[in-house]
């Protein structure tokens, strides 16, 4: 195997953060932890011992069919109350380390000599391979504060994001929870004060450091948007991160492009994860890992530290396929018992590979960019709408191009309950920036210290919308104002956020009355342009390429970097298996859910409508009305008009994804 030099310097510098899903606790032992499907399985009989009623049951089962997960939890939550819920999680989840826990991937993981570990589970197993790990919560603001000045290879913390069986109050378990965590756009007040720390030291972490996922399926959407938020902010720039998975798990081109995770394939669960770990270790330190592990803690033998790892009294039982990916957790990538494997020579690390660009080459959109252009110099506004990954941030940054130096991103944050002082710092990027009348005239100095033209970029992520509406009067009243420069601002607003402010922002407000343009979908011939740009066939491809994607430029990035023929069958299959596209359909589902669509009124019905042939709402009457489910699915990517002014599905590899998830909600148990 060979591994990433850029891989190897992280782990030898510590700078490495191990990010930790289900699979690893599975792998312990057999049966010791249920999957989250045997988890909520399992709520379920209890509703019945507790014999509430049959109705509630069966909702539950439902949801669990659909792998709708979270809901069910909640739903379980409501019903069985905290003590009853919190006592059945307590026996499902906290376990004694057995005397025959097999630890071989744990203890692999723990000799990359991390200074901090990351899990979403709530259990104790990676507490089991190193006894001196502190663990922390996310209510710990404090101790997360003080973690990158106190933690240290020899005093590591391990971080449980989604909370620790042990402090039930912390577990992320259900919709509601996981709302409190990340944060979404329908929660635009201070109810979430207690994690703001922690979703803000997360994506500091995303940006700053490299990641190693280890048992991760990349199938939770609330830790993927923060991974899209870091890439937002950064532009694409921040240090690339690592994916250890099976091989042929997942396709390359679904990380790279979009989450700028570079993939690093093993031949199969179990012990060849564990050789690649400490063949990794070994490389970064020069020596087997067991002779740094300490003893480990809690029940079972005690294991002296040895120079050498002995090797397996037998050959390892095969292990069986890893159970299906959950919708919403990190499911098991490991199972069964394995056996270490004897040391290996420490591999040479390779010499550093030519680099590899997040993005497929952009290809000029030059009659679209002079529009976008002579708007910008001529009413000094411009709103840029896209469907999600649809292209507007890419026109943005050569839009920005010609300015040179002379432009200015601007990052509202998204934290639901900070104060003024911080949302003006977090734009500022100046800690001495307190208020919007100080951030004006920040902005103002640095725009006439540069010169000329100045552009003001603004990509919107949600976010306080007091702050939102503030921040907009007294951009307006930048923009308006004498200056001794001509300032312009370009809204570059991918999704539904764009057009959540064309119609929700007082009209004092710089973006109300803005001119806005919807960026199109790619054509045929940019296709081919961006295929030949690739070293890739355009003149052949294009046309099926762009038939297997619709246009839509995230899909097209998603094809152009990853590996496999290029056909339209081909491109369509994998692209129905891409974690962006069912998780989008998951995450649009979900979210009518919690904001009360259903009937006509939700995605789910006019999903089933386009898929049974039938007509639904044209999208240009509605005027990005976000309150619409054809807009709201336009906006997601899933949707798009076609020739004839029709709502259409996006491509036939949507139109598969959403036939095999809405089967799967609809089933009855």
């Amino acid at each position: 195997m060979t591994l990433p030099r850029e891989l190897i310097e992280a782990v030898r510098k510590h700078q490495v953060v191990p990010f930790v899903g289900a699979g690893v606790s599975m792998g312990v032992k057999r049966e010791l932890f249920p999957s989250w499907k045997q988890l909520l399985e399992g709520l379920a009989e209890r509703l019945e011992q507790e014999a509430l009623p049959e109705t509630v049951v069966a909702e539950v089962r439902r949801h669990i069919a659909g792998g709708d997960f979270l809901t069910a939890a909640e739903i379980g939550f409501k019903e069985m109350g905290a003590f009853r819920f919190n006592r059945f999680l307590r026996e499902r989840l906290r376990v004694r380390r057995p005397a025959d826990a097999e630890l071989s991937v744990v203890r692999a993981l723990w000799s990359l000599r991390p200074e901090v570990m990351l899990t979403t589970n709530y259990d104790d197993v990676l507490l089991w391979g190193q006894e001196g790990a502190e663990p922390l919560s996310n209510d710990q603001d404090d101790e997360l504060h003080l973690m990158d000045a106190e933690a240290s290879p020899d005093a590591p913390r391990l971080w449980y994001l989604h909370g620790t069986i042990h402090r039930l109050s912390t577990l992320i378990l259900g919709g509601a929870d996981y709302a409190r965590l990340y944060g979404d756009g329908t929660h635009q007040d201070g109810r979430y004060s207690q994690y703001t720390n922690a979703l803000v030291r997360l994506r500091e972490w995303i940006r700053a450091r490299p990641f190693l996922y280890v048992g991760f399926s990349f199938s939770d959407p609330y830790v993927l948007k923060q991974i899209e938020h870091v890439l937002g902010i950064t532009k694409g720039r921040h240090v690339p991160s690592f994916a250890l998975m099976k091989k042929g798990s997942i396709e390359r081109g679904a990380l790279w492009p979009r989450y700028n995770i570079q993939l690093i394939e093993y031949e199969d669960h179990g012990p060849p994860l564990a050789a690649c770990l400490n063949a990794l270790s070994r490389a970064a330190f020069g020596e087997p890992p067991a002779s740094r592990m300490p003893l480990p803690r809690g029940p079972g033998p005690a294991v002296e530290p040895t120079r050498g790892i002995p090797a397996p009294a037998s050959v390892p039982t095969k292990v069986g396929p890893a159970p299906s990916p959950d919708a919403f957790l990190l499911e098991s990538f490991l199972s069964g018992p394995s056996q270490v494997p004897p040391p290996q020579a420490a591999p040479t690390a390779p010499p550093r590979p030519a680099p590899v660009p997040r993005n497929p080459p952009l290809v000029p959109r030059e009659a679209l960019e002079h529009v976008y252009a002579r708007i910008l110099w001529t009413q000094h506004r411009l709103v840029l709408f896209a469907p999600e990954e649809g292209g507007a941030e890419s026109i943005a940054r050569r839009l920005a191009e010609p300015y040179g130096k002379r432009v200015t991103w601007l990052e509202p944050p998204n934290v639901p309950d900070c104060t003024e002082a911080d949302y003006c710092r977090a734009l500022a990027e100046d800690k001495s920036v307190t208020s919007f009348d100080a951030l004006m005239e920040h902005l103002r100095q640095q725009a006439e210290g540069l010169g000329r033209e100045h552009l003001f970029v603004l990509r919107y992520e949600w976010g306080p919308l007091g702050h939102l509406e503030m921040f907009g009067k007294h951009l307006r009243r930048l923009l308006e104002e004498p200056s001794k420069v001509e300032l312009h601002l370009l809204v570059a607003g991918g999704g539904a956020r764009g057009a959540w402010l064309q119609h929700n922002v007082a009209k004092s407000s710089v973006y109300k009355d803005a001119p806005r343009r919807e960026v199109p979908d790619f054509t045929v011939d940019e296709v081919c342009q961006l295929l030949d740009g690739a070293g890739l066939d355009g003149k052949r491809w294009a046309r099926e390429v762009h038939e297997a994607t619709g246009g839509h430029p995230g899909l097209l990035e998603e094809v152009v970097a990853g590996a496999g023929a290029l056909d339209r069958e081909s491109v369509t299959q994998r692209l129905a298996r891409s974690p962006w596209v069912r998780g989008v359909l998951q995450e649009v589902l979900r979210e009518d859910e919690r904001n009360g669509y259903s009937g006509a009124r939700g995605c789910r019905f006019v999903l089933h409508e386009l898929l049974a042939g039938r007509p639904v709402n044209a999208l240009e009457p509605l005027d990005n009305h976000i309150e619409e489910p054809e807009v709201r699915l336009y906006f997601s990517g899933l949707v798009r008009g076609d020739e004839e002014g029709r709502t259409v599905l996006r491509c036939r590899a949507v139109e598969l994804a959403a036939r095999d998830l809405l089967a799967r909600k609809d089933a009855r148990p």
